[in-house]
């Protein structure tokens, strides 16, 4: 069979389309290539983006630490420091020197910016560092500058019972009936297994009960809530104030043998210093006029049947005449005594000398279910034995060495009297 031949106009056409095609082909598959090689460039830039933002919020997170930290570290020295080494150095401890590596800290009272600006009871910290990209340096990008900012200050201290003994078995003990409702926490520094120890109908309520070591728990006793056991120890929290001066010697051996004063005209007292003590024999009605008295040995020693007030007063107890003395209150003795609501001893009811050894005689504060105490009841390094309640509407604090509990009392933790708040301060982020 013969084979058909196509005219040549056809064999050219059909070469010229195939030509067409193939370079078609080859122009598609070109585009193809440019954009995948395009695709793979924002694969890559997205990656780059994400990779590099991610390690910049991991340093943003630790730098917010580092500005947290400082801002508090500052505001804990309003009263009494210097708020830019304090802010400084402890952005410092938390690996942003101020001036190295470019890290610049900055601490600001008040504030710079925000809505606290023109309050000096704020500081503000901010903490900025350079950082280096990694995969964005191929867009042209080095370096980018993380910043963060916090502002802090000081309010009340959420705790109101300290016991700052180091190591003490029961260095916190409470036997017998005892009831105690707290409306701020407790907080125990000793390490031993049975630092805080509670034995008998024994009820201990609080926000937050916390101990360095460990709690032992028995009769039918009630802690609510359970104790925190391996909790951070406690410096003193009135490490900070200042001792009252001792005078000269207002009174010497100041003795009542009962019988003084009456419901309608008790005894006057003023401040000044008491060298040898206070001694009180029963069946007094004692009015302590406002200020400060200063116990220059012997103490304080009240007995039975005996009605004391007081407002706007601070007990120095220290040595002197006789040697120190304990504060002892009868269990029979009705006290009402408040602290000062202003001034250097603002809120301070009874201050023992810091100087005292532990081996000291150890004080008790007692008083009838009328009795309140408002303000601090500070013992820093001798023993407490303590059954007092704050008024419907005041605070108690305590701080001692050891302190036991007894009775039945209640602390309330109203500072609305006291113009700076409560004496024992808390560090609070606000911003």
């Amino acid at each position: 069979m013969s084979r058909k031949v196509l005219p040549a106009t056809h064999q050219a056409v059909r070469r010229d389309s195939a030509n067409r095609m193939f370079t078609l082909a080859a122009s598609a598959g070109g585009q193809v290539m440019v954009l995948v090689c395009v695709s793979l460039i924002a694969l890559m830039g997205m990656i780059a983006v994400v990779t590099d933002f991610s390690f910049m919020q991991h340093q943003k997170n630790m730098m917010q630490t580092a500005a947290d930290s400082a801002a508090m570290a500052g505001a804990e020295e309003l009263n009494y420091g210097d708020q830019v080494a304090a802010g400084q150095t402890d952005a410092a401890s938390n690996g942003y020197t101020n001036g190295v590596s470019s890290v610049t800290v900055t601490i600001n009272n008040p504030p710079s910016t925000g809505p606290n600006t023109s309050n000096s009871a704020y500081v503000e910290a901010i903490v900025s560092k350079p950082e280096p990209t990694y995969f964005l340096r191929v867009l042209g990008v080095s370096t980018m500058t993380v910043s963060t900012r916090a502002v802090a200050y000081e309010g009340n201290g959420p705790n109101c019972i300290y016991v700052l003994n180091p190591s003490a078995s029961g260095a916190f003990s409470a036997n017998g009936n005892v009831s105690v409702t707290s409306s701020c926490g407790l907080l125990v520094d000793s390490s031993s297994s049975s630092g805080l120890s509670v034995v008998g109908n024994v009820s201990i309520t609080a926000p937050t009960i916390g101990v360095v070591g460990g709690y032992s728990a028995g009769g039918n006793s009630s802690l609510t809530p359970t104790p925190k056991t391996g909790v951070i120890a406690a410096s003193d929290p009135l490490a900070y104030l200042q001792a009252p001066t001792v005078g000269s010697c207002a009174h010497t051996n100041y003795s009542l043998n009962g019988n003084s004063g009456s419901a309608s005209t008790p005894l006057q007292l003023y401040a000044g210093t008491y060298c040898g003590g206070i001694t009180v024999h029963g069946n007094a009605w004692l009015k302590f006029n406002a200020g400060t008295y200063v116990l220059a040995g012997g103490g304080m020693a009240i007995s039975a049947n005996t009605t004391m007030t007081g407002t706007g007063v601070t007990f120095y107890n220290t040595t002197g005449t006789g040697g120190y003395g304990a504060i002892s209150m009868n269990g029979n003795t009705q006290a009402n005594l408040s602290a000062p609501t202003s001034g250097p001893l603002a809120g301070i009811l009874f201050f023992q000398d810091r100087s005292i050894p532990s081996s000291g005689a150890g004080s008790t504060i007692t008083g009838n279910s009328s009795s309140t105490f408002d303000g601090a009841v500070y013992f820093p390094t001798t023993a407490l034995s303590f059954n007092g309640n704050s008024s419907a509407s005041g605070y108690s604090i305590v701080v001692a060495n050891q302190l036991t509990l007894s009775g039945n009392a209640s602390l309330g933790s109203n500072y609305s009297s006291l113009a700076n708040g409560s004496p024992i301060k808390g560090t609070i982020l606000a911003e």
